[in-house]
């Protein structure tokens, strides 16, 4: 444990390593592991020149209001179903949190995804977590994937065109995953531009109002380069019944009605 994870509240945790450690950027050792601080349990393999998976390092979270909504309903229990699990932070979370909950992780990129693996392989259960090595969308089929810089784990996503960066993906719709006695506890979606067609490809759960709580992004330069709205995705879920707020910098939170 490093000398931050013993600062609290965490905010200040957070506030000293931006404003510190951040800024030098100093060297990282993977010493058995880095505990989490929002469930009892460390996470074995992070990418050390991440942005995000530094500041997990560092101070045992990252995204804290996501962190801590997550973390509090886990406690309840369920299904949680992470689209774009990258190295598995939430699906960690949730999985530690209580010993009935399950986990449906979705990567598609090859690199991330060995990273998961590892992850979830180190938890008490692994079992509990069912990864699947593509991504979710509107349609089933192929889809072009752009990997992302080497030294980035989380800057992927789907993309209209490929290029020498880019590899197809198998895309599932998830109402074609989630067996029709389950309901989905919590969707987390951070696709890096595609929250909306993942949320399309799950119409019949959401007209059903068997997804209870809804966590998306709006990645606006993405979404204007796959021809998705700015709104798309909140419209969406508004005409299907559900209440969208907005709770971070392009977050939002949805519930049904």
């Amino acid at each position: 444990m490093n000398f931050l994870h013993r600062i609290y509240p965490v905010w200040l945790r957070e506030k000293i390593y931006f404003h510190l450690i951040a800024r030098i950027n100093p060297a990282l050792k993977n010493s058995g592991g880095f505990d989490l601080e929002f469930a009892p349990t460390k996470m074995a393999a992070l990418l050390t020149t991440d942005y995000g998976h530094r500041q997990i390092a560092w101070c045992g979270f990252y995204e804290l209001d996501l962190s801590r909504r997550i973390s509090s309903l886990a406690k309840r229990g369920g299904l949680l179903v992470d689209v774009g699990a990258n190295a598995g932070y939430f699906s960690c979370i949730w999985a530690a949190s209580n010993p009935a909950n399950e986990v449906y992780a979705f990567e598609p990129s090859p690199r991330t995804l060995s990273m998961l693996r590892e992850n979830v392989s180190a938890l008490d259960n692994p079992k509990r977590i069912n990864i699947f090595d593509g991504a979710l969308g509107k349609e089933s089929g192929t889809l072009d994937f752009d990997v992302g810089p080497e030294e980035q784990s989380s800057w992927g996503g789907l993309v209209n065109s490929a290029s020498a960066r880019t590899i197809q993906v198998k895309v599932s719709r998830l109402d074609d995953l989630i067996p029709p006695d389950i309901n989905v506890s919590v969707l987390k979606v951070d696709t890096e531009g595609a929250d909306t067609w993942v949320l399309m490809g799950a119409k019949n759960l959401l007209r059903q109002k068997r997804i209870k709580h809804i966590f998306f992004e709006a990645n606006l330069d993405r979404m204007e380069k796959l021809g998705i709205q700015p709104d798309e995705a909140e419209r969406y879920l508004v005409n299907l019944g559900y209440k969208v707020c907005p709770f971070g910098p392009q977050e939002f939170y949805a519930t049904p009605v």
